[in-house]
């Protein structure tokens, strides 16, 4: 492999941190949401949007990247579409500038914004099954999160400072403006990057539309999920822990009705989260090295499964200084998800099929897309403890799943 694609897939995901810090889904879009005079059900509804929208439209999307033989022009218009997306968000939030309205703002710029990211999710998936080899994806994984983790620090100081100093809406319209232009910065990295030949699609007389061979792929669903059985333990592990990952915004949720949250508050807790990813991001290098990915992916549901009893002690028990520890917890989980969960994805799945195998996983988490609004109804009318208890119990059971993936070459089977 070419050293320029690693230095260039670095570059994408650092600079594509400091976007996601400025847009913080547990954080920073919770307390958007809150502070324009939305509850809890609205909070369901946005994760759903830029959590559910993605994975259920990735099966469109891979059914039709799956039969291109180079992903890099169609990740391009995705990134570029979302950058699009973020500069609008901006640019309506400036004009219009009164509260309720920000929300139907937010909703629709961020929709686009999570189907753009479904169609550069998938092309991603396959450049980096293309370009980085199997023995060097655990070294790639984890040093691309250190390096997301960096983005993400130096991007949550920036967020805790803007939210601080500037009133409201005036901060998140700066964040949404910077999160446009670092996301295109982040896109460079992209255009460097040297992606090799893929398996070119010959068309016949059967194959005259390019839906043909969408629906051809869509078709190999049914055998990929009876053959391949990492693929299924993936599916009902992610699906089992949907209810508390897509619940994590609902620990900021909590905060805003237990305590007396100022402007900055927000800053803060990104900062924190992300100190607890850079400190995880330490233990998951000696997990993968002892167990693999699948030990991640474990690690993540028994943290998840202690995270919500923690936060409901804490928010009656604690002061705001203290309830601000558990977004360590939540910094590791998320570095445990994007650690685990896609290296898994990408080790599984086969050479050629890669682009196929992400839709098809993102299609069946029906859980992790739907879950988002089922936690906001329910939390609204049962309140927090019933949902945060669920959480912990479904995470606890997807680790029998979660235990059956083989996916490793580094280490032997324990």
């Amino acid at each position: 492999m070419k050293i320029g694609n690693l230095k260039a897939l670095y570059w994408h995901s650092f600079f594509l941190a400091v976007t996601m810090s400025f847009t913080e889904i547990n954080t920073v879009m919770p307390a958007l949401i809150l502070r324009a005079g939305g509850g809890e059900r609205l909070v369901g509804g946005l994760t759903a949007i830029m959590v559910g929208l993605p994975l259920v439209s990735q099966l469109v999307f891979a059914g039709f990247l799956s039969t291109r033989s180079r992903k890099k022009p169609y990740l391009l218009t995705g990134i570029n579409l979302r950058v699009f997306a973020l500069a609008a968000a901006a640019v309506a939030i400036a004009w219009i500038g009164t509260d309720y309205a920000i929300i139907p703002i937010v909703f629709v710029t961020m929709s686009l914004f999570a189907l753009s990211g479904a169609f550069a999710g998938v092309s991603y998936t396959e450049m980096v099954g293309k370009v980085v080899v199997t023995a060097q994806r655990r070294r790639f994984f984890v040093r691309r999160q250190v390096a997301t983790s960096a983005g993400l620090l130096i991007s949550a100081v920036a967020t805790r400072l803007f939210l601080g100093v500037t009133s409201f809406p005036d901060g998140y319209v700066l964040l949404f403006a910077m999160a446009s232009g670092f996301l295109l910065i982040a896109s460079a990295g992209f255009w460097a990057l040297d992606e090799p030949a893929g398996e070119i699609v010959q068309k016949d007389k059967t194959q005259k539309r390019e839906s043909d061979g969408i629906v051809r792929s869509m078709g190999k669903i049914p055998e990929i999920l009876r053959s391949d059985a990492n693929m299924r333990m993936l599916i009902i592990a992610v699906n089992l822990g949907a209810l508390g990952f897509t619940a994590i915004p609902l620990v900021t949720a909590l905060a805003h009705r237990r305590f007396e949250l100022l402007p900055e508050t927000a800053g803060w807790f990104v900062i924190i989260q992300v100190i607890g990813m850079l400190l995880a991001n330490l233990v998951w290098t000696r997990l993968i090295k002892f167990g693999g990915f699948r030990f991640v992916l474990r690690a993540e549901l028994i943290l998840v499964a202690l995270l919500f009893p923690f936060s409901l002690v804490a928010s009656r028990y604690f002061p705001l200084w203290a309830y601000m520890s558990i977004y360590l917890v939540t910094g590791a989980i998320i570095s445990a998800h994007r650690v685990g969960v896609d290296a898994i994805l990408v080790q599984i799945s086969p050479d050629g099929q890669r682009a196929l195998y992400a839709g098809i996983f993102g299609a069946a988490n029906l859980g992790t897309a739907i879950m988002p609004l089922i936690t906001g109804m329910l939390t609204s009318a049962l309140g927090f403890s019933p949902v945060f208890i669920g959480a912990s119990i479904l995470s606890l059971a997807a680790l029998i799943p979660a235990s059956k993936i083989w996916c490793g070459e580094w280490y032997k089977e324990v």
